[in-house]
C-alpha cells in the first residue's frame, strides 16, 4: 500500500487538474480587458458625441425636442421672482415640446450651463418658467410646444453681459420597470450651445418682449 507520503503528491496534481480550467478563463479575461482597455475601447463605448447646435436649432431627442433660443442676465423675472441682494439671474429661454407619451414634470435637468450652479450648488436651475403663465415647474403634455425661462441665481459679479456661456441640451432614456412604473433617467449630453449673454437689467420680462 502506499505510503501517505506518496499520496500527498497525486492529491495536488488532482487538484490543480480541477483549477487549472478557471485559471485559464480568469486569465484569458484579464487579456482581453487589458487589450480593449489600452486602445481606449471601454471609454470609446461609454461615450456619445456631443453635437453642436446653433440657437433656435431643433435639438431632436426621445424624451424630449430641445430648441434653446437665448440668454440674458436680469434683476428679477417677473413680479413674483427676485433674486437676494448682492444677486441676479441668468435665464435660459428655450422652447421645449414633449415627444414621448406621458406626462414630463420637471425639465430642469434637461438644460444645463457649463460651469454654473444654481443656489443649492447643484447644475440644475433654481426655477423653470412657462411665459404666459409665470408658473414654476410646469408640467410638459404629451406633443405640446411650450415655451420656458429656466432661471440660475448668481452673485451680481460671477457673469457680465457679453461673456459666453454653453448651454447643454441632455437627452434621458426609458427604463421600463419591474416593481414600478416606467420612467426617464440617465440623462445624457446631446448637444452643446453657445450663446452670449445679454442683459436686461430690472424689466420683468413677458412672452412677447422675449419673442422675436
Amino acid at each position: 500500500m502506499p505510503e501517505a507520503r506518496d499520496r500527498i503528491p497525486s492529491r495536488l496534481l488532482d487538484l490543480a487538474e480541477r483549477l487549472t480550467p478557471a485559471v485559464y478563463v480568469v486569465s484569458a479575461a484579464v487579456v482581453v480587458v487589458g487589450a480593449v482597455a489600452g486602445f481606449g475601447g471601454l471609454d470609446t463605448v461609454a461615450k456619445a458625441p456631443v453635437a453642436r447646435a446653433d440657437a433656435g436649432q431643433v435639438v431632436a431627442g426621445k424624451q424630449l425636442d430641445v430648441s434653446v433660443e437665448d440668454a440674458w442676465l436680469a434683476d428679477g423675472f417677473d413680479p413674483y421672482f427676485e433674486p437676494e441682494p448682492g444677486n441676479r439671474f441668468l435665464a435660459v429661454r428655450a422652447v421645449i415640446t414633449n415627444v414621448s407619451d406621458t406626462p414630463v414634470s420637471t425639465v430642469d435637468d434637461n438644460v444645463l450651463v457649463e460651469g454654473l450652479e444654481g443656489t443649492a450648488g447643484e447644475p440644475q436651475a433654481d426655477q423653470v418658467i412657462r411665459l404666459g403663465e409665470s408658473s414654476s415647474s410646469p408640467v410638459l403634455q404629451p406633443f405640446v410646444e411650450q415655451e420656458v425661462v429656466l432661471l440660475w441665481e448668481i452673485p451680481a459679479s460671477e457673469r457680465q453681459e457679453g461673456s459666453r456661456i454653453t448651454v447643454r441640451v441632455l437627452d434621458k432614456t426609458l427604463r421600463e420597470g419591474f416593481l414600478f412604473d416606467a420612467s426617464w433617467s440617465d440623462p445624457m449630453v446631446t448637444a452643446e450651445i453657445p450663446l452670449t449673454l445679454g442683459d436686461r437689467g430690472l424689466q420683468y420680462v413677458t412672452r412677447d418682449e422675449v419673442t422675436p
